[in-house]
């Protein structure tokens, strides 16, 4: 019997450049045949997680969990009682400034709880003068009125203080000997890690300039730059994955403002469980497309114009089938058309269109 498959090499190049002519066609073609020129098939997989294109992203702390503490006062560092990487608690204190602005606030502190004091110790007289009769309510209510805004007044300079991180003990103390007068603390408003602290002791600081980062210990997320065309079949709360790893992330937050820069849209997704990965470490992640379906390799498909086709192993020998197929990264999702398992061509794809076509037929 005369071969078909003589001149195969410029059959591979005729293959590639002529139009497909059949929707569907079988093949027949012996298992000898196969094996010597070198076509290998392998099994269609269904994708999951693992499956589609890879980005780098960026491992981040949580956008919800970081709390930023700024100097409230212009000053200088006195102190750093807590140093990066360390757990602190609620109340306690990271930071000492000291500035000269922050003493005209606690003067005012002083004078206002003195007024405070003041006021009611006046009320407290007029009522009992009231109930004797001696004064009219009038003079009661003039009284009362001074005593509230007194204490108003007190309470308004005591939260400035309070955000400056007086609690009740040191406001007395404060108060009782001028313990801290002059400085001011940053207080941990939750536990937290202090995960990074800006400026040394002795370094001047502008008030609202930043100084501590803290982070309340919920679970990383990851920054990641997509195409446009990547993230527009992207949906809130889709799982993604790290490459290699096993490890999943549901997306969370979408920009759509296209980064003229470099033409991309910004995803962030939050690890689905606890991580080991650090803050700041590049890690490969796995887009998959928003529909599900089979996963043709890109070495499976033989394009003719707009024309896909692929080449599925049967008992009689390989048919042919042109499928409509979804870009997923250097691969593609079938939705319909191909079954798990099946076995398609993944090397030799080429030799089979042009055997397909009839191409070398003459020798």
């Amino acid at each position: 019997m005369k071969s078909t498959f003589k001149r195969f090499p410029a059959l591979i190049i005729l293959a590639l450049c002529t139009p497909a002519l059949f929707a569907q066609e079988n093949i027949t073609i012996s298992d000898a045949d196969i094996s010597r020129m070198g076509i290998v098939f392998a099994a269609v997989q269904a994708m999951d997680n693992n499956s589609g294109a890879r980005f780098a992203a960026t491992v981040i702390n949580s956008p919800d969990s970081v709390t930023t503490l700024s100097a409230r006062y212009s000053g200088v560092i006195e102190q750093w009682q807590r140093n990066s990487g360390d757990v602190v608690s609620a109340g306690q204190t990271l930071a000492t400034i000291r500035s000269p602005e922050i003493i005209a606030v606690q003067n005012d502190w002083i004078a206002a709880s003195a007024a405070a004091d003041s006021a009611q110790f006046e009320l407290s007289k007029d009522q009992a003068l009231f109930d004797q009769g001696v004064i009219s309510q009038q003079r009661l209510i003039q009284t009362r009125n001074r005593a509230q805004q007194a204490m108003f007044t007190q309470m308004s300079t005591r939260a400035q203080l309070t955000l400056a991180g007086f609690n009740e003990a040191r406001l007395n103390a404060l108060r009782e000997n001028g313990t801290g007068l002059g400085t001011y603390s940053l207080v941990a408003p939750a536990g937290a890690v202090l995960t990074q602290r800006m400026g040394n002791v002795g370094d001047f600081v502008e008030a609202n300039t930043p100084l501590v980062f803290l982070n309340s210990g919920e679970r990383r997320w990851v920054s990641v730059h997509v195409p446009g065309r990547f993230a527009a079949d992207m949906a809130i709360g889709q799982t993604i994955s790290v490459a290699g790893t096993g490890q999943t992330l549901t997306l969370r937050q979408k920009d759509f403002a296209i980064d003229s820069s470099n033409q991309t849209i910004e995803l962030f997704a939050e690890f689905d469980s606890e991580t080991s990965f650090t803050t700041g470490q590049i890690v490969s992640v796995v887009l998959p497309p928003s529909r599900m379906g089979m996963l043709i390799p890109d070495r499976a498909v033989v394009h003719s114009g707009n024309v896909a086709t692929i080449y599925v192993r049967t008992d009689s020998g390989v048919e042919a089938r042109e499928l409509e197929l979804l870009s997923v990264g250097a691969d593609y999702l079938a939705e319909t058309g191909v079954r798990a398992g099946e076995l398609i061509a993944i090397q030799g794809s080429a030799v089979l269109k042009g055997i397909q076509l009839g191409l070398g037929s003459g020798e």
